[in-house]
């Protein structure tokens, strides 16, 4: 098993974790004083910067416990750690096991960002800690943090009664596990395709569900693919170049049995990391669904402009989306 490093920064396309520090004690109190984020997972809210501070000092201290930091403005805004059987813990855990804990302030809850940290020190465990399983667990009505362990591939293992929570209520606890080897079958890349497009032209049926209107940019732009271990497709992309520096996103879809895994917020940090030397733009038109609409948004993208009768002028039959016939097309842009 390597060492535990202290001093370590990890960098994710959204986020940097890194250890606590002293001057993060406003932001930490800005987030860990809400009443929704500490209770749902045992532990009070704080009271006062000071006792912020004091966290730092104490529990933030641990090895392996990062800061959430946002890329964009520096601000912590969460926190995450990996936990021993060595050290405080809740699952019972052999010496070559670790559970990871998280939590985020409510301003970025349904962002993907936690999602994005799990996976990052998920490979973190397997990779350079010499982890062979690792443990998630949740109290009974915290579905959001389930939904991030099931995001990122945990399995529940067991359930465990009477448990005596760290504010000393009686709770009922959830566990979730990944081994390595489950890890590693989860594993994805996300390649080029050169040639031969229409091989995944069932995955972009998803996205745009008339062929002739793929034909319009299918060749001229530039398509990714994302697969698993066995080279199944996960999830395709299409980006054209619109000059200026701009580029447009043409076309994202995620396989119907891999949605809501936080796949198409991959393939979309993906593309803004691959380009993100020869333009400062990413467009992404959609239809003026809720769903859809807010998926661009929670992916950091902002209102651009609408194109009026677009879906009932391009297309020969109605393009229903969430039973919702659509009309308009909606544009939104995000810095690259």
């Amino acid at each position: 098993m390597m060492k535990k490093d202290t001093c370590l920064q990890l960098v994710t396309g959204r986020l940097i974790l890194r250890p606590w520090q002293e001057s993060d004690a406003e932001a930490l109190y800005k987030y860990a004083k809400d009443p929704a984020i500490g209770p749902i997972a045992g532990w009070p809210p704080h009271t006062s910067v000071e006792d912020s501070l004091n966290v730092i000092r104490t529990v933030f201290s641990a090895p392996e416990t990062y800061a959430v930091v946002l890329k964009e403005t520096g601000e912590p805004v969460g926190s995450i750690g990996i936990m021993f059987g060595d050290g405080l813990h809740s699952a019972e855990m052999q010496s070559d096991e670790a559970e990871i804990g998280y939590w985020i302030g409510k301003p970025y809850w349904g962002q993907g960002l936690i999602p994005e940290a799990v996976r990052l020190l998920l490979q973190r465990c397997f990779e350079n800690l010499g982890m062979t399983a690792v443990w998630c667990g949740y109290y009974d009505g915290n579905v959001k943090s389930r939904r991030v362990m099931e995001k990122c591939g945990f399995c529940f293992h067991h359930t465990e009664e009477g448990k005596m929570s760290p504010l000393g209520d009686i709770r009922t606890e959830h566990f979730m596990r990944m081994t390595k080897e489950e890890w590693g079958a989860h594993q994805v890349r996300i390649l080029p395709v050169i040639s031969n497009k229409k091989l995944y032209l069932s995955l972009l049926l998803l996205g745009d569900e008339q062929e002739s209107m793929i034909d319009r940019y299918l060749e001229r732009g530039e398509m990714f693919v994302m697969q698993n271990r066995t080279a199944t497709p996960l999830a395709v992309a299409v980006v054209t170049d619109e000059g200026n520096g701009i580029l447009e996103l043409k076309n994202l879809a995620v396989h119907s049995l891999y949605q809501r895994k936080g796949y198409g917020r991959e393939m979309i940090a993906y593309v803004c990391e691959h380009y993100k030397n020869g333009f400062h733009t990413l467009l992404a038109g959609t239809g003026d669904s809720m769903q859809t609409m807010s998926f661009y948004k929670n992916c950091g993208f902002d209102y651009s402009h609408t194109v009026s009768d677009f879906f009932t002028k391009n297309y020969d039959h109605p393009i229903v989306e969430n039973g919702k016939v659509l009309k308009d097309m909606v544009y939104f842009k995000r810095k690259i």
